[in-house]
């Protein structure tokens, strides 16, 4: 079973491989050789795109990974069954009304240990949230908590490595668009032993402090009046800066208010094109045409995809269901194709044919966004 499930986890891991390259317009991966081999590691991750971020993080890695999950996704037996295939283990939050969520997410924490003893990474996003802004909220404790319990249970002795990731999107919202996934140099929790010892809760504070700091310095992060920072230096940014390293440099040069961060009239509806560079007529009557048989082609999908972002209220789910739509619904869709193409045909035409329809499939995820100027 356990072998089954594993080959599953590979198989999805070998689709999306393939698959994200060709939505993004960039995916870049830094940093992978701070991930230790055969030890047990902690990713600590930024949250602000749902299941995305997970994704991304476990991408490029060679072992399966368990996902910490906010639990109010587990509902249904059948969800429950494919959250285990994918390494989902829920961790129970006071917003989604769990009830005893100490006593739960105790459970959750011994289960996590276990795995992690048999060296297997588990992965957790810190803040708590998951919200599509540039910005990242304070760390909760439960990451420091997981981290010291499990090194205090093996007497400091079980090598656990905290390794720090960050993921910055040009765009929260729109495929097409540039992503960094970052690997920061790991913590390693046995330097603490000592600290511990003569104070628990200090030497969890001071590794949560370096934690947040390591990971605030590589993430796009803007504090103070988020709206008006964005309408007044967001497009010029993102214009002149080739990756997140130049925007982060920018938004340093740039004195920001200190007063507490606010995002206080942010209309995540509106900010899905607002800071697009608006294309020139002929740009955008030329990408419609290249995309104009694909559109045709896979319009179930796209309106499948269209219905089920009409429903969705979480914005910071957004993104994920845009992306992961499109692959299992244009998947669906050129399998009843290659079935009807076969049956129909000889071998040599079956072939061309899917050929043109992946062709037309990729042309029109990569294009699909990029006649739409920006508002």
């Amino acid at each position: 079973m356990v072998q089954n499930v594993s080959m599953v986890y590979k198989l999805i891991q070998f689709i999306l491989r393939i698959y994200l390259p060709v939505v993004f317009k960039r995916l870049e991966f830094r940093g992978l050789e701070n991930v230790p081999q055969d030890k047990p590691v902690i990713f600590a991750v930024n949250h602000q795109n749902a299941f995305l971020d997970g994704i991304l993080v476990a991408l490029k890695l060679r072992r399966p990974v368990f996902f910490l999950t906010r639990s109010d996704v587990f509902k249904g037996r059948w969800v429950v069954k494919i959250f285990k295939i994918l390494n989902l283990v829920p961790i129970f939050r006071r917003q989604d009304g769990a009830g005893d969520i100490k006593t739960k997410n105790r459970e959750t924490f011994k289960y996590c240990i276990k795995e992690l003893e048999k060296k297997k990474p588990i992965l957790i996003f810190p803040e708590g949230e998951s919200e599509p802004i540039h910005h990242l909220f304070d760390l909760k404790k439960g990451v420091a908590r997981l981290a010291f319990e499990a090194e205090a249970k093996n007497n400091f002795k079980l090598g656990l490595h905290v390794v720090p990731v960050v993921i910055n999107y040009e765009n929260h919202f729109v495929p097409g668009k540039k992503v960094f996934v970052n690997y920061l140099k790991p913590i390693l929790i046995s330097e603490y032993k000592n600290l511990y010892v003569e104070n628990q809760v200090r030497s969890m504070s001071i590794f949560l402090k370096k934690l947040q700091q390591a990971m605030r310095e590589s993430v796009i992060h803007i504090s103070g009046d988020y709206v008006k920072f964005k309408r007044r230096y967001w497009r010029g940014i993102i214009r002149q800066s080739r990756n997140d390293k130049e925007i982060i440099a920018a938004i340093k040069s740039i004195p920001q208010d200190s007063t507490q961060f606010s995002k206080e009239g942010y209309k995540w509806h509106r900010e899905k094109y607002r800071y697009n560079k608006p294309r020139p007529l002929l740009s955008r009557v030329f990408y419609s045409f290249i995309c104009l048989p694909g559109f045709f082609l896979f319009l179930p999908t796209i309106f499948i995809t269209k219905l089920i972002l009409a429903k969705v209220k979480d914005e910071s789910f957004y993104l994920s269901i845009t992306v992961l739509s499109w692959l299992f619904f244009g998947l669906i869709q050129i399998a009843i194709m290659a079935i009807y193409i076969w049956n129909y045909t000889d071998w040599d035409i079956f072939v061309s044919s899917l050929l043109v329809i992946f062709t037309l499939g990729y042309i029109t995820i990569r294009n699909f966004y990029k006649p739409i100027k920006s508002r």
